[in-house]
């Protein structure tokens, strides 16, 4: 497979079998959910099943291991910068990408960068689908979550992510917006002024940014 052939699967592929299965993300419920060890989905729970490659997580756990994550202690601490793993993989470097990728997930085991971008460089460098494919899968469930959050058309019903980076990836990855015109916050949401494009009819897109907000202010004391 060429990397033109496999970025177009990894892009395209998820738009075309697209259907309507909203999610009712209730933070406070999820947060109690999820921090609760006498839950089915206690969060340590969760992720030792995601980490070890459940097949059998659904749709619903995957909002819990993404949206939960949000209320972990690690959530926006000490995490690796992830602004090398695009030139990494345009310079072909796979090798240090996997490195670096994996170094994320240790700290971040829900970001969609780190996710996809580990899933291209073990294909890249020949390796057999299962030690690609299981990555790829997790990227198009989190984006899956993330699309069913909302519509993206006002800040009540906006995309629901916990990291600025994810509101991209959504918009460029998946929506295949061509251009961005302009950004901002309106209350705990960042609203986007973009080209309407064929996945994405509407001029404005917007995203629910308050778990990050939020959770900033809480580190900062605030």
């Amino acid at each position: 497979m060429t990397r033109q052939l496999w970025i177009l699967l990894f892009t395209i592929f998820p738009i075309l079998t697209y259907s309507q299965n909203d999610l009712d993300i209730n933070y406070d419920e999820i947060k109690q959910i999820v921090n609760n060890p006498e839950s089915e989905y206690y969060y340590p729970k969760l992720l030792e099943r995601y980490n070890n490659f459940d097949t059998t997580l659904t749709h619903h756990e995957f909002s819990l291991i993404y949206y939960g994550f949000s209320f972990q202690d690690e959530y926006l601490v000490n995490q690796p910068s992830e602004t090398d793993l695009l030139k990494l993989w345009k310079n072909d470097e796979e090798e240090k990408l996997i490195e670096q990728c994996e170094k994320i997930l240790e700290r971040n085991p829900v970001s969609l960068r780190a996710i996809s971008y580990l899933s291209r460089a073990k294909h890249s460098i020949g390796l057999p689908e299962k030690e690609w494919r299981p990555y790829l899968d997790r990227y198009w469930a989190f984006r899956k979550v993330i699309v069913y959050s909302g519509d993206g058309l006002s800040c009540e019903t906006a995309f629901k992510v916990i990291y600025v980076e994810d509101e991209y990836t959504m918009m460029y990855d998946y929506f295949e917006i061509k251009k961005l015109y302009e950004q901002r916050l309106v209350n705990l949401c960042d609203r986007h002024i973009v080209e309407p494009g064929e996945y994405f009819t509407g001029d404005e897109i917007y995203f629910d940014i308050s778990r990050k907000l939020l959770r900033t202010m809480e580190l900062h004391g605030e």
